[in-house]
């Protein structure tokens, strides 16, 4: 790896969130390795705080900077705008959310704690600017620390995992939808802004946008032993991802529009786990993507893009089933009227939105299981080539194949 990029003026970023205390000193270090994040740098801060007291103590950060060593990230993930919505979610979102559980008295086991602590941001070193540059950076608590374990891209999440997170997830989606309700002008004015619709296609050339969809066709040909009506079906599903993608319609309001993640998938998802090994905290993170739309979304890439295949084939109704349940407790609990949010309701919007979720899941699975053996050494030199270089790969072609069977199973694309 390169060296550790210099991070100017941490002190003024971290120092209002000290509680008086003042930071030193720092160290730091890459958190992630290659191939573990695309649209960010991720760095592990241990910092020396001293205290009101006049104690020197040791605190774990973790630092998020844009893409600045990588030209071609940098354009695709166009910090402009991302970076200003991961930045509102710990500078908005969650302390609204935060406050609204508090006034709504929620137990403890209903209470929403999914984001980590928020240690400061800025999009320039500039205070006056209102454009991001390349020292934008957004400070958080080390999750790690904590004892929060990352998930891992190449095991996916069994069924007590996957309940556990679907449960997490329905309040994560409910809460914005209370807020909205409860408190229109905060959702209106400090909310609703930061999350317009992301385009991705933006930061690709035309060159690029056709390589794209030809790895992910060749990829489903191998998978499937060149059965036309999957390659075809797929061809009309991933050019209906690039025009969900184009789109400039904005997102009007519906009973199951939220502040989703769009990029839920196991890196983004981090647990911490009992006595017996289950389960019981989860953070979740990286919502540089996240904008206005149907909760469908998430959900609909969680399941197919971070489950095991065999849970998806035995359990998924039942796994909707519980989100869907956890979704309208999260509302009730909240003074939330629920008389309109039918199961039937529900199940309608999963399947109008769940086919463009199927072919960002089949484009996310080079990634999510790429060969370590087919990434650079250092994040500088990372580019999307890596989609080319793991199609045909065993792991792949299995899940890819197994995407398009349960798809088809649960009648999200492709007639018989």
């Amino acid at each position: 790896m390169s060296e550790v990029p210099q991070i100017i003026e941490l002190a003024r970023v971290v120092d209002p969130f000290l509680n008086g205390g003042k930071l030193i000193s720092y160290t730091s270090r890459y958190l992630t390795k290659t191939g573990e994040n695309y649209g960010s740098i991720m760095l592990a801060i241990t910092a020396k705080v001293q205290m009101l007291s006049g104690d020197v103590e040791e605190l774990a950060l973790v630092a998020k900077l844009p893409p600045i060593t990588n030209d071609y990230f940098w354009n695709i993930f166009q910090p402009e705008r991302t970076s200003r919505t991961e930045i509102a979610i710990y500078k908005y979102v969650a302390p609204a959310l935060r406050q609204l559980q508090w006034e709504m008295e929620l137990d403890e086991e209903e209470i929403f704690d999914g984001f980590s602590i928020y240690y400061g941001s800025r999009i320039s070193l500039d205070p006056d600017s209102t454009r991001v540059d390349r020292n934008a950076l957004l400070v958080q608590e080390n999750l790690q620390a904590s004892g929060f374990k990352p998930g891992n891209r190449e095991k996916m999440f069994d069924l007590s995992h996957a309940k556990f997170i679907l449960k997490e997830m329905a309040k994560y989606h409910a809460l914005p939808i209370a807020l909205r309700v409860k408190k229109p002008q905060v959702f209106e004015e400090d909310v609703r802004p930061y999350f317009q619709h992301f385009n991705m296609n933006l930061g690709f050339g035309e060159k690029e946008k056709k390589q794209l969809e030809k790895d992910i066709l060749e990829q489903v040909s191998i998978a499937t032993n060149n059965t036309d009506r999957y390659v075809e079906g797929v061809r009309e599903l991933y050019r209906d991802l690039q025009k969900y993608r184009d789109s400039v319609d904005e997102v009007k309001d519906n009973l199951y529009t939220t502040i989703t993640h769009c990029d839920l998938w196991i890196n983004n998802i981090m647990l911490k786990y009992d006595e017996n090994g289950l389960p019981c905290k989860v953070k979740f993170v990286d919502f540089q993507l996240s904008q206005y739309d149907s909760l469908a979304h998430d959900v609909v890439f969680f399941l197919f893009s971070s489950v095991e295949s065999a849970v998806l084939d035995q359990h998924f109704d039942k796994l909707i089933s519980l989100y869907y349940q956890s979704f309208l407790n999260c509302l009730n609990s909240l003074k939330i009227p629920t008389e309109s949010y039918s199961y039937v309701g529900f199940l309608k919007e999963v399947h109008k939105r769940a086919p463009i979720q199927i072919a960002t899941a089949l484009f996310m699975v080079k990634i999510i299981l790429a060969d370590h053996s087919t990434l650079p050494d250092d994040y500088k030199d990372l580019d999307l080539s890596v989609m080319s270089k793991n199609v045909g790969k065993e792991n792949i072609t299995k899940r890819t194949s197994d995407i398009i069977r349960l798809a088809e199973k649960y009648n999200f694309f492709l007639s018989n």
